[in-house]
């Protein structure tokens, strides 16, 4: 019964490593509302619809009231208004409204990390390395579930490698690559966010 346990087990710790090759291809290509938070959804249509009220960039009362209601009073109304322009909302947009409670444009504008800790968003950041991370990790979770099928049908015999042949052990193996997978998509999106961010601070401004 418990190598049907293990073996289920396997199965679900590759099935999430593999969802996060997914989930980060389909954040990078595709828009759609369902796949976005619901309170995203919700700021972003209020703000959109704010919005058209709003003449020469320059953000109207009631927009301003939003902007002061989703943000509270640490995020410029011009920069909200800058990244809900038609053509703007997946590249700015939606990253604002992700990182909402820890920007601060009063002054140079600031995201905060951890508390007591923050920095100007990132100038640059280059997806590729954080996007093969997380494939390789998906990889190796694949990996390990394969070889515990392998290894069950065929024991490994060298001393040195009598690990491979321990389920538990290789249970753990899969939901640490998973887990490593996970931690890399969400550290790549927070690092894109920031990046966009700072890239719209800088447009705005005439900076870019």
């Amino acid at each position: 019964m418990m190598i049907y346990v293990a073996f289920f087990l396997i199965f679900v710790g590759v099935t999430f490593a593999l969802h996060q090759v997914y989930s980060v291809h389909y954040a990078i290509n595709f828009e759609d509302e369902e796949e976005r938070p619901e309170r995203v959804n919700r700021a972003l249509t209020t703000l959109a619809d704010e919005a058209e009220g709003c003449r020469d960039g320059e953000p109207s009362k009631g927009f301003k009231q939003e902007v002061a209601r989703i943000f509270g009073g640490d995020v410029a109304p011009r920069l909200v208004l800058a990244a809900v322009a038609p053509g703007r909302q997946k590249a700015f947009a939606e990253p604002l409204l992700r990182r909402r409670g820890h920007i601060d444009t009063r002054g140079e504008l600031t995201v905060a990390h951890l508390p007591g800790w923050k920095s100007r968003p990132p100038r640059h950041y280059r997806r590729g390395p954080m996007l093969v991370l997380v494939m390789a990790c998906s990889l190796m979770a694949l990996f390990w579930g394969g070889m515990s099928i392998f290894a069950t049908a065929y024991p490994v015999a060298v001393p040195a490698l009598a690990w491979i042949n321990d389920l538990a052990v290789l249970t753990g193996l899969v939901y640490a690559s998973a887990l490593l997978a996970f931690a890399a998509s969400r550290l790549d999106l927070y690092l894109h966010d920031l990046q966009q961010i700072g890239r719209l601070e800088r447009r705005l401004n005439g900076a870019e």
